[in-house]
């Protein structure tokens, strides 16, 4: 075990290489990371805008449409369809590889030239354009990483979900609400950690329940209140004395609940089915440690929100899927195998180092931006197999030398301001120091704060204008709630602080 300290000037806090480490490390032929596996984090996320919807206008068939990137973005933003359609050469902005120049530099000058995918969109969806990626959406609104989902509104991190607003990792489950890590539940609001729970409400950490109201820590269990057992009759009378249609008087019960779950213990981490396992949320997984909401993985560490699978990956954020070999990576998976400091490579990728957007497909890439179903390329110019494999040993030395191989992107060059991205949720700073640390920021539009009027509302919290659907309006009253005060991004944020930290 070697004890380092981070590199990045601005944590300076120590962390172990493991031998474990240093095998893997080995087999992947890259540097050992200098800064800590938080600093790693932080700087895969800040390229990743989930949540932040513009209209901008598609560069090719200049059509309006909702986007991931703000219209004063120094990039030509394609719709999806001319994205992936036929209409533009992503190989005609490709240049030769300088050894005399760092690879970072060139390859800034080729992500800055190729257009940008304007949102994600990786599965047919129907009346779903303001989501982003996310697959196979029926009628749903802002609700983001996911697949399959049908009348669902404000959420993220989904998988076969129907009739559910305000979640946050929810799977298998209908007609929920404000409901975090739960899954295979219906009919469940304001709960988390929850198993084949129904008709329930406030629940916390509970297995098998149906019909019980503020509880914790119960399993196989029904007609309990604050985890006492009541007659159905009786439960009935109870609970309808609780005024949750009643703004005021659910942000009393709220209180309530929580402070009763205080007086309880609670579980040490969440997992089932795990072997030899460090980390939290974690399903269905063996020798994998620092890891966080994910499933089915198998010598992996420092991973997070991988629900469907992975063997033998290295820090990696999002996605997985019979995914193999990856390492400091983010929304890399299906298929995808030796992949190294990439950002959105998959289906059937494989041999992809340092590059973005590279989809369907592809092999053998290097330093390249927007690539669907090519091979042998680097920073997007063509080569010849024989061309390539005598270039790469070479560029992955010259990258060796100057510290960059298997080194994910800087922050400089992220097409976001920090304050857009996942990594402010779990490494919140402010502009000065943003600005200080080398991310960037993003000034929001003020017409984004504006008086409430009829049609519009502003959240209690941020002042942030904000507006109730008629669908979410109707899914409210079905549930018979009132409607939300908080705008969608406070709410999101109050879910994710319900949560314990990915940290032991």
């Amino acid at each position: 075990m070697n004890i380092k300290v981070c590199a990045n000037q601005f944590c300076k806090k120590e962390f172990e290489t493991t031998d474990f480490d240093v095998v893997f490390y080995q087999k992947m032929d890259v540097l050992e990371p200098k800064i800590c596996p938080d600093c790693r984090q932080q700087r895969r996320l800040s390229f990743r805008n989930e949540r932040k919807l513009y209209h901008n206008t598609c560069g090719l068939c200049r059509k309006t449409f909702v986007s991931i990137y703000s219209p004063d973005k120094p990039f030509t933003v394609y719709c999806a369809a001319c994205w992936w359609g036929d209409g533009w050469d992503p190989l005609a902005f490709g240049r030769e590889f300088d050894f005399s120049r760092p690879f970072f530099e060139q390859f800034a000058e080729v992500w800055k030239r190729v257009p940008k995918l304007g949102f994600l969109s990786l599965g047919d969806s129907t009346n779903s354009d303001y989501c982003n990626d996310a697959a196979h959406l029926l009628n749903c609104y802002l609700i983001f990483d996911g697949d399959q989902a049908r009348d669902c509104y404000y959420g993220e991190s989904f998988a076969n979900i129907t009739d559910c607003c305000d979640f946050l990792f929810l799977q298998r489950s209908e007609l929920c609400y404000e409901c975090t890590n739960c899954n295979d539940c219906y009919n469940l609001n304001f709960s988390r950690h929850c198993n084949n729970c129904s008709d329930s409400n406030f629940l916390v950490d509970c297995r098998n329940c149906r019909n019980c109201f503020g509880c914790i820590n119960l399993e196989q269990q029904e007609y309990c209140i604050f985890n006492k057992q009541y007659s159905a009759e009786e439960y009935a009378k109870i609970v309808s004395s609780f005024y949750l249609d009643n703004y005021d008087e659910l942000q009393k019960i709220k209180k309530q609940c929580a402070d009763f779950f205080q007086k309880f213990p609670r579980k040490l981490v969440h997992g089932i089915m795990n072997e030899n396992v460090t980390g939290d949320n974690l399903n269905h997984c063996k020798d994998t440690f620092e890891s966080y909401d994910c499933a089915n993985l198998q010598d992996c560490k420092f991973c997070t929100n991988m629900l469907i699978g992975a063997t033998d990956c290295y820090d990696i954020n999002i996605w997985g899927d019979n995914m193999s070999r990856c390492y400091n990576c983010a929304c890399v998976g299906l298929g995808a195998q030796d992949i190294v400091g990439s950002y959105y490579c998959g289906f059937g990728g494989n041999n992809i180092f340092h590059s973005t957007y590279c989809l369907h497909n592809v092999e053998n890439l290097f330093g390249c931006d927007g690539l669907k179903y090519k091979k042998f390329c680097i920073l997007n110019m063509q080569y010849l197999e024989g061309e390539y494999r005598m270039l790469v040993p070479k560029i992955i030395a010259h990258m060796k030398s100057t510290g960059e191989w298997g080194v994910f992107f800087p922050p400089q060059i992220s097409a976001f301001g920090y304050n857009e991205t996942v990594a402010n949720e779990y490494y919140s700073l402010t502009k000065e120091v943003a600005l200080a640390q080398g991310f960037r920021w993003y000034d929001p539009d003020p017409k984004e704060y504006q008086k409430p009027h009829d049609d519009i509302l502003a959240c209690e919290v941020c002042a942030k204008n904000f507006k109730i659907a008629k669908p979410e309006l109707i899914f409210y009253q079905k549930k018979n709630l009132p409607h939300p005060r908080k705008c969608p991004d406070c709410r999101h944020v109050d879910r994710l602080n319900l949560r314990g930290p990915r940290r032991l």
